[in-house]
Formats: C-alpha cells, structure tokens, sequence
C-alpha cells in the first residue's frame, strides 16, 4: 500500500473520533482563552492515540503540544496547528471547531504511517480571536524548530492555498474631560465625546495620505449616558492593518498623533491600551504555496489565487517558518463569515466530508514534501532568503 493509500485509510480509522470532537466543541462554544473543555479534549483525545503531550504549552493554560511522530531518517518537522477558540454572541462562527478537527484526524492518520520521513507535532493554538495565543508561542521560539507550519480553515464557497494575512495593531484610547450640565454650564466642562470625535475626523483624513494596502476600522466603545450632560468619558476601538509590519508601524504613529492632537484641542486627557498581541503579515512562501496547489489539484478540489484578507496570528508563525493558511470551501451557498450560518454549518453532518478533506489536504502535503528533498530545501531556501531581507 502506498502511503496516499495509507493515509487514506487512516483516515478513515480515526474521522468518527475528529467529527465527536468538532461537534462535541461547537455546542460548547468557549472564548478565546477560555478553551478548557476543549483543550481537554484535545489533550485526551491524543492520549488516547499513544501521543506524549505537554499541557500548559509555552504558560499557556489552553495550549498544548502533542507529538505525533517521529522518523529516524526525517527530512522535514512539520507542525499542524489547531484553533478552537469560539466568537461571542456568535459561537464557531469561524469555523474553528470543525477546522482543529482536521487538524486531530490529520495527525491521527499520519502517526500511522510508519515510512513517511516526517516529524510532525500537533499543536493547540488558543485565542485567535481576542489576544492571538501563537503570538505568545513565537516570543518562545517554538516555531524555529519547525520547517513548516500548517493548517487548514474552513471557508463558505473559496479555496485558497494560502492566505495574504495583513499584520494588525488594535488599541482602545480612553479620552477623559469635566463633566458638566450641558444647558446650564457647557463652558464648564471639557467634552470627551469631542476629544474622540476629533481624532476619528483626523483618521479619516489621513486615509488618503496612507498606502492604499492600509485598513483603519473604529468605532466609539462610549460616547456618554445623557444628551444634557457634558461626558467626561469617551472611549474608541481603532484596528489598525497593512500588509506589511514596518510600514504598519508608521501608520499606527500617525494614528496616535490624531488622538494626541484631539486631546489638545480638546483640553482634554487620553491613555492608550493595546488589544490583544501585535499580528505580523504572512510572510509568503511560493515554493510551499505551490505544494499546497498540487496537493489541490491532485484531488480534484479548484482553487482559486487568495486576495489581501483579514488578520491572523499565523502571520507571525510565518516569521519563524514557512507556514501555510489554506481555506477549504464548505459548499457553493454564501454565507457571511463569523456569523451565525457559520456555527451552525459546523453542528451540521454535512461538515463531515469536509473535515475529511481538509485532514487529507494536510496529509498529502507531508506525504509530498516528505518524498522530495529538493522541494524542502527550496522552501527553506525561500524563507532564509525572506528573513534576510528583513533583517
């Protein structure tokens, strides 16, 4: 038996095991960070498999590491990673239930394959949504042990390779004023509302003096309680994206310049808190993205060229390894992502064979890479090469 075959086969041994954790996981939707029933099932999931695991991964309480396999003639360490935060008010309306499934049931069958050279680990990677747990990983060094980093998310009606992820800074800036009544002695006081109004008219306008790779998405947390009281308090979320790291850092600075200057005009007060860890951009592989096609095409599934997206923290992963982002089509019906549709697609039987695929997708892609050196090395190559350009 081929080891296509064999994977094939594997697959089909362990895919009840991944659709009992995917479902079990989509009705009991947790927030980033707060994954303990998942993660527990991961954790047992792979115990279950013989697999040694490490618990707590990186101080991490919901991330874990689990070896899957281990070659004494390896020619590449692979890393599969798994999400399986949930969206509030939403649940997994990213999918990430069903896409961490893959991930178990892809790991589940290539640790059978006893003549495929590949290393490969499973990883759990927590709290994509809010503060970005492989962020924390990458401030460990983890990912330098690897020479490529995979996973497979699913998406309502696209397929991608791989994913052109934006790097993002997202702050909240708190304005504080004197409050006042705002009929009887407006002169009084010294209107917060005004101080963030200003610097979100001031972000507008910078908007054309930007790369037009650039995103600037806010809106006002608080605003104040009452027409006729002066607010002391206002309070503005503001995401900040570019395709590139360095050029997002100097657009974050104009950025602050606008609530510094609104503070001023405003005899007002502001502080800045930053959300969440800083996601870098994807850094591209074209020699693994490529590989990714193949595998694409050799089962049948289109694709199509990814665009500029979101943001994940899989772009700073790509910083320390090649790392693949592939998106796998649910179907032909559109559907918002992170939406409702979305979290109950993945309670749906019909997510099955969609779980398979992707977990076959990832096991292809070790199959492959592990049977041609050359194509290692050129990846490797690749990646060196991006590193020293930004160095």
């Amino acid at each position: 038996m081929n080891l296509v075959a064999a994977l094939k086969s594997g697959l089909d041994v362990h895919k009840d095991q991944a659709f009992q954790l995917n479902y079990a996981i989509a009705n009991d939707p947790e927030l980033s960070g707060e994954e303990f029933h998942a993660c527990q099932r991961y954790v047992d999931a792979c115990r279950a498999l013989g697999m040694a695991v490490e618990e707590n991964f990186t101080g991490q309480k919901t991330a874990f590491r689990a070896v899957v396999s281990r070659s004494p003639k390896a020619v590449l360490k692979i890393a599969l990673l798994a999400e399986y935060d949930a969206l509030p008010g939403v649940g997994h309306g990213c999918g990430h239930s069903a896409n961490g499934a893959m991930s178990l049931l892809a790991a589940a069958a290539l640790k059978d394959l006893k003549d495929l050279p590949v290393d490969v680990d499973l990883i759990g990677t927590p709290d994509e949504e809010l503060r970005g747990g492989k962020v924390i990983m990458c401030e460990h060094g983890v990912f330098h042990d690897y020479d490529l980093a995979v996973m497979v998310h699913i998406s309502p009606t696209k397929t991608n390779a791989n994913s052109h992820f934006l790097a993002l800074d997202d702050y909240r800036i708190a304005f504080h004023g004197q409050t006042a009544h705002a009929a009887g002695e407006p002169w009084n006081g010294r209107n917060a509302l005004n101080g963030a109004m200003l610097a979100l008219h001031g972000i507008d306008m910078l908007r054309q003096h930007v790369r037009p790779e650039t995103r600037i998405g806010s809106y006002i947390v608080d605003g104040g309680r009452a027409s006729n009281v002066v607010p002391d308090y206002a309070e503005v979320e503001c995401c900040i994206r570019h395709s590139e790291r360095a050029y997002l850092d100097t657009v974050v600075e104009k950025v602050m310049k606008c609530f510094e200057g609104a503070a001023i005009a405003t005899e007002t007060t502001y502080d800045v808190r930053q959300m969440g860890e800083k996601f870098d951009n994807m850094v591209w592989n074209e020699t693994a993205t490529q590989a990714a096609e193949q595998v694409l095409s050799d089962m049948g599934i289109a694709y199509e060229a990814p665009k500029d997206c979101g943001s994940s923290d899989v772009g700073n992963v790509s910083h320390q390894c090649p790392a693949l982002h592939l998106h796998l089509a649910l179907g032909d019906v559109p559907m918002p992502e992170h939406s409702v549709e979305i979290a109950n697609a993945v309670k749906d039987p019909a997510i099955e064979p969609i779980i398979v695929r992707g977990a076959e997708i990832m096991g292809r892609l070790a199959i492959l890479l592990g049977s041609d050196e050359t194509r290692c090395q050129a990846m490797m190559d690749e990646f060196k090469g991006h590193v020293a350009v930004r160095v």
